[in-house]
């Protein structure tokens, strides 16, 4: 068998791996409800799915995930998608830094603050969701790329579909910080989220 030949790759077309690589190691997290189950205990419901450290790997993760597509996971006008033999839907995405788990009681996120931007939709949703997909890759793009105002107290980020079919159609995304952030930082994070992401803006304090 005549053995397969490769091309050598040239050198100017090798990346070195310190050029892409983040200041942070990030986890992808979904959040679920699984199907008939009345209750079911947050921490139960959050699964990691995929870390990465450097540009191209997140990348090659986003480029496969259904999720890059708001319409395939979340509530797309006419019906809800459920996954997985559990029957499980898909309620948030998370992004959050290795190690901080996106839940209230995690040390790291205790006695912080969540800045939440919603969107309650009524009309053109085939729009929105075109849109509000291409908001929330923009918004994981500032903040693995650290180009959030205040960025090393930035734990984290979701997106979140808070619809229930027959009511008001509704989404969010949230920007968790720890407790470092002071007033005056809280404020200048605010009007950065309210300028390029959503004018209605609110902090909330993590219970």
């Amino acid at each position: 068998m005549e053995k397969e030949k490769f091309e050598k790759i040239p050198e100017s077309s090798i990346i070195e791996k310190e050029k892409i690589k983040l200041n942070r190691t990030w986890s992808f997290w979904e959040n679920y409800e699984i199907k008939n189950k009345s209750e079911v205990d947050y921490s139960d419901s959050l699964k990691e799915i995929y870390s990465f450290d450097d540009i191209i790997s997140f990348w090659q993760f986003w480029n496969k995930y259904p999720g890059n597509d708001t319409k395939k996971i979340f509530y797309n006008g006419e019906y809800i998608t459920y996954f997985f033999k559990e029957k499980c839907r898909i309620l948030a995405m998370n992004v959050f830094t290795k190690g901080i788990r996106p839940e209230w009681e995690d040390e790291k996120n205790k006695k912080g603050n969540i800045f939440i931007l919603g969107y309650d939709i009524k009309t053109e949703l085939d729009r929105f969701l075109y849109n509000v997909t291409n908001t929330w890759i923009k918004l994981i793009i500032y903040l693995i790329g650290e180009q959030l105002p205040h960025t090393n107290n930035i734990n984290g980020i979701r997106f979140v579909d808070k619809t229930k079919l027959g009511k008001v159609v509704t989404f969010k995304f949230e920007v968790w910080v720890n407790s470092s952030m002071n007033k005056k930082e809280i404020e200048e994070l605010r009007d950065f989220l309210s300028k390029n992401f959503c004018s209605g803006t609110i902090v909330k304090p993590i219970p």
